[in-house]
This record gives structure tokens, sequence and C-alpha cells, in this order.
């Protein structure tokens, strides 16, 4: 992913500086997936709910709402122990999904193998 907490505030590639703001919404949209955004912030709220429940501190509890008012810009207040718990959650499911695709690959491969092993029996004899 390459970004991580302590580089929000540092210049992106036009050579502008990236808020807090915009570094919570990458990192919500690599949480929620690309996809429709109402859907997104939901998949990004309930993994953070799941993973960071805070259930003794309701006032610091992931909300959809306050998910959706980062990316309309309605709220320019993103707390560092938000932005870490973004990260985190960010990272662990890039490497799930890393860890996923490499699981795939690897049994596209046995399976590769398994019906080459079909067409040519291993001990038969070779056709003359």
């Amino acid at each position: 992913m390459g970004i991580s907490p302590e580089d929000s505030g540092k210049i992106n590639k036009q050579g502008k500086r990236m808020s807090d703001v915009a570094t919570a919404n990458f990192l919500v949209e690599q949480i929620g997936g690309k996809r429709h955004i109402g859907d997104m912030l939901h998949s990004a709220w309930r993994e953070l709910s799941k993973r960071f429940p805070h259930k003794n501190d309701p006032e610091n509890r992931w909300t959809e709402r306050r998910l959706r008012g980062w990316w309309n810009n309605e709220s320019q207040i993103v707390k560092h122990f938000q932005m870490v718990e973004l990260y985190e959650t960010a990272e662990a499911l890039r490497k799930a999904r890393d860890q996923h695709a490499e699981f795939i690959e690897k049994t596209a491969r046995i399976r590769q193998m398994a019906k080459l092993a079909k067409t040519n029996p291993v001990g038969g004899v070779a056709p003359r």
C-alpha cells in the first residue's frame, strides 16, 4: 500500500499535500474495496467495527456517518487513533488479499497438474 499514518500531510504524486481526511478516505477505500460508495462505506464500517468495537467508549465507536462525513468533506477532523486503526485494518486486509491471491494461484497450478496426471497415468505402458 505504501502509505502510513506518519505519511499523512506528506506530498502526493500531484505535488499537493494530502490532508488527513484525504488519507483517511484513501484508507477507507482500501478497506471497503472499490465499489459503489454506499456499499464501500458500509463494508469499511463493518470491518472497522469488528476489529475495533470501542464498547466502553461510545464517542469513539466507528459509524458509517463518520466515514461518510470524511468522504463528503463534511468533517476535517481525523483523530490519531482513528488514523492508526484505519491503517492497521487496511494493512491487514491487504496482506489477507495477497495471501488469498497466492492461494488461488497455487491451487490453480495443482489443479493443472492433476488434470495432466489424469490424462497421463503414471506407470502405464507407453504406446508404440
